[in-house]
């Protein structure tokens, strides 16, 4: 019997800042036969063929994006315009499945249009606890995917991959292209919230010394009901003595807040390269009450 949980981010127009849109043919595959590129569908989804364990004994199945040169896919907020990726895997009963964890973006575009998102390839990582007790070697899922992926025109893409994937412990994911996963703040950065329920700001500061690259950028990724002055950034932290500050302040809707208390979400960047370190922001705003239903 297979289990089945759905972890989804609704598409942007395609129409956003003139951009063309085609919908391209969905493939079903099997893991070990990936679907392929071709004048309509410049990305190749498939499932990295076993339980992926990181150094903290944290388990992922694996959703490998092959895309084609010039062509890029998009980050959890795509910024300006884009859809960010989807999946709905399905495993079996017993399994437990999170919320898709994606590698630190690329900044794409230009200063009138701005994205979030990667090139060459992408390793969304979903994780995954495995049942009390023994398990199987070998597991079936199903990944159902879809895709949102740009060059001077966009197109959709999807696909059904039905895979078997191996559980034995201590494989580790080996990437094509390294990318950081985001961790929590340290200890010594911190975050706090200034203001009002309704308009406020992200204050973000610590010592120089803490930041290990620079420019220091926060890129937002807001639920519903909260927006960002100043569009989808990013925002540049300011250096004053030995001290980085970043204030980005920000309004909250509850009328559109429908998925729950509004949250105060991205990224804090640092450096330029994709493996220089991230940091997830997640905060509830303060006071603010639950819309009704």
């Amino acid at each position: 019997m297979i289990g089945y949980q759905t972890m989804l981010t609704v598409y942007a127009s395609c129409a956003t800042v003139g951009i063309a849109c085609m919908i391209s043919q969905t493939a079903t595959t099997s893991a070990t036969t990936p679907s392929t590129t071709s004048a309509t569908n410049p990305v190749v989804a498939s499932v990295i063929p076993y339980i992926v364990s990181a150094p903290d004994g944290a388990q992922y199945v694996v959703i490998r994006f092959k895309i084609e040169p010039q062509w890029h896919i998009y980050w959890s907020n795509a910024g300006d315009s884009g859809s960010s990726p989807t999946v709905k895997l399905s495993m079996p009963t017993g399994w437990t499945i999170g919320q898709a964890e994606f590698p630190r973006p690329q900044i794409l575009g230009n200063t009138q249009e701005r994205n979030y998102g990667y090139e060459n390839s992408m390793d969304l990582m979903i994780p995954v606890v495995a049942p009390v007790g023994s398990v199987a070697n070998s597991i079936s899922v199903i990944a159902k995917v879809d895709w949102f992926v740009c060059k001077q025109t966009c197109q959709m893409g999807s696909a059904s991959l039905n895979a078997q994937l191996t559980t034995e412990s201590n494989k580790p994911l080996v990437s094509l292209n390294p990318r950081v996963y985001p961790s929590k703040l340290p200890p010594s950065i911190r975050a706090t919230l200034e203001g009002t329920p309704t308009s406020g700001t992200l204050v973000v500061t610590g010592p120089t010394k803490s930041f290990v690259a620079q420019p220091v950028r926060f890129i937002p990724d807001p639920t519903a009901g909260v927006q960002f002055s100043g569009g989808s950034g990013p925002f540049l932290a300011t250096q004053s003595g030995n001290t980085v500050t970043a204030r980005i302040p920000f309004t909250i809707d509850l009328d559109d807040a429908v998925d729950g208390p509004p949250r105060i979400r991205g990224l804090l960047l640092t450096g330029e390269r994709e493996t220089d370190p991230a940091y997830r922001i997640d905060m509830t705003a303060p006071d603010v009450p639950v819309r009704a239903k």
